[in-house]
């Protein structure tokens, strides 16, 4: 069954070099029917124009805590994977990916096929063949035009009506045709190994003659992933003796891609392949900062940092960091100044008698103790097979085991027995807090047990 994959991108400008894609939309089909679909917001790196923001509706703030590119670009190749790359006006979306992945170091190269071209020969007699204008003449709807989801939406809706016109057959097998690939597996390497490598979320790993690691990754489909590492020319010096010292490949199954990435992280931080550039960066975060100033006064103030060390609790976004402190001082009857919020403009001298510090300060224990009881939580996901899951314990974004089990959780108190404390790193860190910020804002789906929540294990109490 041929897939295609109906793409569309927002950006900040008209050609790639020197612009940045500012939103991503895909629309998996099999010509027929729509099998899954995707899409994210992008951080661009740089300013959006006003023009732009005007027709799209993306401003800076909106992509403020987007993630990079190159933090969705796994991602995004694994969408892409083993489909036709479809598009209206195929060049522009296409041009823009290529381009974006050749920032990073990488090759990356799909079949394409442009619904423009596609139009003018299945679809004739249109005085326009833009995507509004053909929508508008097929009666087409687009409630949200020049936004990623509503263009791709709408071209899929177009592709769909081609593909049942007559010819259509003809003129795609002629827009795909192209020659055979020339042999791409690194020259040490059986094929074997590569016919080996799962097509599920895992990790792998290159190794060289004397079996050492020197490239660890990790994808939603391992077996995609791998095969893109060997696409393309072979001009860069240092890509030739990157494949010439390839001599075997590895992989290991993790049931998700969340447990993927901690896994490729551990390894990396094991084995410090020499192939392996830094870890990805992480991103800016709002930290709630607690500090006692000189009359006493347990206080807090906000600060922008990437690590969240001190921190009582932290938000991706500075007005929700002060909007949960605004709740928090009405709750607990405490004065927003010393929240870090600033004053309120009353001219009232604050009393600063023992007695006011002692009322203060035991608000400001109570505020935090349930603020830090509330942040412990787990994370299940789904195991390596049936019989397991995987089980992510976390206490105030900051992850503090995670592991694979057969066993029946009832209570969460038996994860302090089951999960083995390990080592974290600042990116661990970030993959789990990326992670819940994007289940709460209803961007992925996790099951996420509260160590506070009354809610209750699946009933035989494993999560599958």
């Amino acid at each position: 069954m041929e897939r295609f994959a109906i793409v569309d991108i927002e950006t900040t400008g008209s050609h790639a070099r020197g612009h940045g894609i500012t939103e991503i939309a895909i629309v998996i089909t099999d010509g027929c029917d729509v099998l899954d679909r995707w899409e994210t917001l992008v951080d661009p790196g740089l300013p959006i124009p006003t023009h732009i923001t005007k027709l799209t509706g993306i401003d800076d703030t909106m992509v403020e805590s987007a993630p990079t590119f190159e933090a969705v670009a796994d991602e995004l190749e694994d969408w892409l994977a083993d489909a036709v790359f479809v598009a209206h006006n195929v060049g522009f979306d296409y041009a823009f990916i290529r381009g974006h992945f050749e920032t990073m170091g990488r090759v990356w190269k799909r079949p394409k096929l442009c619904t423009v071209r596609m139009a003018r020969k299945l679809l004739l007699g249109h005085a326009s063949y833009s995507l509004g204008n053909l929508c508008s003449d097929l009666g087409i709807s687009n409630d949200a035009r020049h936004r990623a989801m509503g263009d791709c939406a709408a071209t899929v809706e177009l592709f769909h009506r081609m593909l049942k016109t007559e010819r259509a057959t003809e003129v795609v097998s002629s827009m795909l045709k192209r020659g055979e690939r020339e042999s791409w597996l690194p020259q040490h390497v059986p094929a074997s190994d590569f016919e080996r490598l799962p097509t599920k979320p895992g990790v792998y790993r290159f190794l060289d003659r004397k079996g050492t690691a020197i490239y660890i990754g990790m994808s939603h489909n391992v077996r995609h992933r791998v095969r893109t590492h060997f696409n393309g020319d072979m001009a860069s010096s240092r890509r030739q003796a990157f494949l010439r010292d390839i001599y075997s490949i590895e992989a290991e199954e993790t049931g998700s891609a969340l447990l993927a990435r901690l896994r490729e992280d551990e390894l990396i931080r094991k084995h410090w392949p020499i192939h392996n550039r830094a870890q990805k960066s992480v991103a800016m975060r709002t930290a709630i900062i607690p500090y006692t100033d000189q009359k006493g006064f347990n206080r807090f103030h906000l600060k922008r940092q990437r690590h969240i060390k001190q921190a009582m609790r932290w938000f991706y976004r500075d007005e929700d960091a002060r909007t949960w402190l605004h709740g928090q001082a009405r709750k607990h009857e405490l004065d927003p100044e010393l929240l870090g919020l600033g004053s309120d403009g009353r001219a009232t001298e604050r009393d600063d008698s023992s007695e006011t510090v002692r009322s203060h300060n035991q608000g400001i224990e109570a505020l935090t103790k349930a603020a830090r009881h509330s942040q412990r939580v787990a994370i299940i996901e789904k195991g390596r097979n049936h019989h397991e899951s995987a089980v992510i314990l976390v206490d105030r974004g900051v992850v503090q085991g995670w592991c694979y089990t057969e066993e029946s959780i009832e209570r969460f108190e038996q994860l302090d027995e089951i999960v083995p404390i390990k080592a974290g790193s600042a990116t661990s860190d970030a993959i789990v807090q990326r992670a819940l910020h994007e289940f709460s804002t209803g961007k992925t789906k996790l099951y996420v047990w509260e160590e506070c929540a009354t809610k209750k294990p699946p009933e035989g109490g494993l999560f599958v």
